[in-house]
This record gives structure tokens, C-alpha cells and sequence, in this order.
């Protein structure tokens, strides 16, 4: 009488485990998630457009270690690009972008990546390329500061000194000790 019981309560439990599997599967995103480590672009395709362009790859996918510190705390991290290429002794990280439309390196959420990959990389030179047109895009950033009342009152200061300096000496000459 109680083998019926032990084994309706031993299947439950194994169907439970499986439907918290697949559920548990299915909000983490599952098949995408499985997919995130492999990349989602021809890789043999973005080759070679850079063998073409004359790039030397020296390393696919490469890795580095990222320490970002919260509260005194170190939290670990790990940064990852398509490529890192070499011309002309130049190193180089390349950014493949394969969604559809042009790569937009104003787009906030790919320019934090050039930005952080430029940072940490420390490249010569960062490429956006463009698996569906085959095109190979430079991208440079520069942080143009402000030029508000400090210029100003630098290039007042440095006036005030030339003629400070220009009457000191006209005195001197004047009082004839030159």
C-alpha cells in the first residue's frame, strides 16, 4: 500500500524538477544565453574581409580582466572583443557590427564599448566592421574641453605680466640705472 504512494511522490518530484528546469531555462533566456559565448556572425565571413583589408589577426575573441571597485570591494570582471589586429605594426581592436543598418558609433551603447575596449586594450587604433557591406570603419575620440572665462583670464594675467615687466624696465631706463 505504500510502494503506490512512494512512487507517485518519487515521479512528482522528478516532473517537478524538470518543469523548473525548462522554466528556469526559459527566463534565463535559455537559448540565448547558450548562444552569448559563440559569436552571432560569420566568423570565417569577418576574416576574410580582414584579410582582405590587409589585417593580420592576432587574436580572436580576446579576453581581459576588468577589477571594478565598489565601496572598497573588488568585483571581477571579464571584457571581451571580436578581434585583435595588427597592420603596419599598428594594434588594433575590431568591432564587428551584424545587425542590419550602418554602425553608429554615436549609439550610446557602442560607443561605451569602443570606449571601454580603447581604455582597456590601449589599441593603436579601434574598426567598426560592417559584416553586411564589408566595410572597414576608423573610429578616434576626442574630448574637446571648454573654453569659458579660464582662457580668459590666463591670457589677462599673461598681458599683465609682459606689461609689468615692460614698465619695470622703462623706469629703470628712465632713472638711467640701465
Amino acid at each position: 500500500m505504500i510502494y503506490p504512494i512512494i512512487f507517485v511522490f518519487v515521479v512528482g518530484i522528478i516532473i517537478g524538477f524538470i518543469l523548473f528546469y525548462f522554466l528556469l531555462w526559459k527566463r534565463s533566456g535559455g537559448r540565448a544565453a547558450a548562444q552569448a559565448e559563440s559569436p552571432k556572425f560569420s566568423e570565417k565571413e569577418a576574416e576574410a574581409i580582414l584579410a582582405r583589408a590587409g589585417l593580420q589577426i592576432m587574436e580572436r575573441r580576446p579576453k581581459a580582466a576588468v577589477i571594478t571597485k565598489i565601496n572598497g570591494q573588488d568585483h571581477f570582471g571579464c571584457l571581451e572583443a571580436d578581434y585583435l589586429v595588427k597592420k603596419d605594426k599598428k594594434r588594433q581592436v575590431v568591432v564587428v557590427h551584424y545587425t542590419e543598418g550602418e554602425p553608429d558609433p554615436n549609439e550610446p551603447h557602442l560607443r561605451r564599448r569602443l570606449l571601454e575596449y580603447d581604455n582597456v586594450y590601449a589599441p593603436d587604433g579601434l574598426l567598426i566592421l560592417d559584416i553586411n557591406t564589408g566595410e572597414i570603419r576608423e573610429v578616434t575620440f576626442r574630448f574637446p574641453r571648454e573654453r569659458g572665462l579660464d582662457v580668459f583670464f590666463r591670457a589677462l594675467i599673461t598681458v599683465f605680466i609682459i606689461l609689468a615687466a615692460i614698465g619695470i624696465i622703462w623706469v629703470m631706463f628712465i632713472l638711467k640705472l640701465i
